[in-house]
């Protein structure tokens, strides 16, 4: 099916390739599953706020307060422990590989360990980032959500045909993915699954695909996880 209002068919079927015009973020606003590179992590102790970056999906995002609505949504349920920090992707509504993978290895340069989230397109090109990386950044977690599966279409996001070799020690892994996302089909979360047995799949009920919400304690307590 179609990303509903993109005309994008992330499902591995076989079209004409050309670049996916969208207009929002496929995970539309209102939830399992990929995966990021990194040997078992080791937390270090410190007395400073972990930094979780989230990388929003395609489309201009939504704000609250100024900020993307990722900040305000898990930052105060993380606090004090971590600042989330969600900044704008470059050309959010005419996306590109590139342009993006240059971004997160901005974000992530000094080397210091994070944890990363990645939201539907978003998701998807912070999972290629990983898998293409040498060498990879380290990171505390991957968590990962409604990610779409590119197929032959769309061969500048889709993943080579060996991701899931090259992923095969990463970890922790979490997919979160809604079975009434309309935007990209709970059938995607299915393909990263089977790929990736080491991920911890939570398919949630009623997020839709944006997870636009107050709140997502799923995903606040699998991060919290990690301190333990």
């Amino acid at each position: 099916m179609p990303l509903a209002g993109h005309g994008l068919r992330p499902a591995p079927l076989r079209r004409r390739a050309r670049r996916p015009q969208l207009n929002r973020d496929p995970l539309g606003g209102a939830s399992p599953f990929i995966v990021l590179f990194t040997l078992r992590p080791t937390v270090v102790a410190s007395t400073r706020a972990q930094t979780v970056l989230v990388i929003h999906g395609a489309g201009e995002p939504r704000r609250r307060a100024g900020k993307v609505y990722w900040e305000s949504m898990l930052g105060k349920d993380l606090r004090p422990e971590y600042i989330v920090r969600a900044p704008r992707m470059p050309q959010p509504t005419n996306p590109q590989y590139q342009a993006w993978a240059r971004r997160i290895a901005e974000l992530i340069a000094d080397g210091t360990s994070r944890v990363l989230v990645g939201h539907s397109f978003g998701a998807s090109v912070l999972l290629k980032y990983l898998v293409d990386a040498a060498p990879r950044p380290s990171f505390t977690g991957l968590f990962l959500i409604a990610t779409p599966f590119w197929g032959p279409d769309f061969p500048e996001f889709a993943l080579p045909p060996d991701f899931a070799t090259r992923l095969r020690d990463v970890y922790p892994l979490y997919l979160y993915h809604s079975r009434d996302d309309a935007e990209v089909p709970f059938e995607h979360m299915e393909h990263y699954r089977r790929a990736l047995p080491q991920a911890i799949v939570r398919a949630l009920d009623g997020r839709g695909h944006e997870f636009n919400q107050p709140h997502f304690p799923e995903l606040a307590a699998d991060i919290r996880r990690l301190e333990a």
